[in-house]
């Protein structure tokens, strides 16, 4: 029997955020714990929709890719809005022109030298000096007992990402700073994870005022 009640509105979000990765696992599962404690409490409620696509292969994929995502939200884009790519320096060809084109087109960079984990050493401890991506990953492994780099390369410590990403913020953006003034900027060590967190963590505080405004 054919149902002709009329279906209710689909309410259109008030902020879309979309991160493009390069990798299958670690950026993916990081990125959902950080959503499950940091964002789901009050996305329903805020309308803020964070969507995570992962495993798009190297730099410039990844940055296609947020491209395509981007022009696919062209029609609807506000400011809330933002389409992010996340990927690490390693060995990738393209590095460099891969993150040239990502800004040319209005993509926001989540960028690592020389890779994601150093994101998940600041959430330990600070790093300088030059360190490989071996390095890199045999010393979070250190640090963080859940983490594995022969099997998974899985950071998720929830107690760090719930209450000490406030640290890693701090000392990733020394960290780029020191680069800087090393005239090596987004150089080895360094990330720019941190400001795809703060922009994450801005958008849910704005959403709470501005609807703490409206039922005001």
């Amino acid at each position: 029997m054919t149902s002709w009640r009329r279906r209710a509105p689909v309410k259109e979000p008030a902020a879309v955020m979309i991160v493009v990765t390069e990798g299958e696992k670690t950026e993916l599962r990081y990125l959902e714990v950080f959503r499950k404690i940091h964002v789901e409490p009050f996305a329903r409620e805020l309308g803020f929709r964070l969507e995570i696509v992962s495993g798009t292969g190297v730099p410039m994929t990844v940055v296609n890719c947020a491209i395509q995502k981007r022009q696919s939200l062209q029609r609807f884009l506000r400011k809330e809005d933002s389409v992010w790519a996340m990927f690490g320096r390693d060995d990738h060809p393209e590095f460099k022109e891969a993150k040239r084109k990502a800004r040319d087109k209005g993509v926001y960079l989540a960028v690592s030298d020389p890779c994601f984990e150093i994101w998940g050493i600041y959430h330990y401890r600070d790093c300088q000096g030059l360190i490989g991506r071996d390095q890199c990953q045999k010393r979070l492994e250190e640090l963080c007992s859940s983490y594995d780099r022969k099997s998974g390369k899985i950071f998720a410590d929830e107690d760090a990402i719930k209450n000490k990403y406030r640290d890693a913020i701090i000392r990733a953006e020394r960290s780029l700073n020191l680069r800087e003034q090393e005239d090596n900027p987004e150089g080895n060590p360094s990330t720019r994870v941190h400001c795809l967190i703060k922009g994450i963590l801005s958008t849910v505080e704005d959403l709470v005022h501005s609807n703490s405004n409206r039922e005001g």
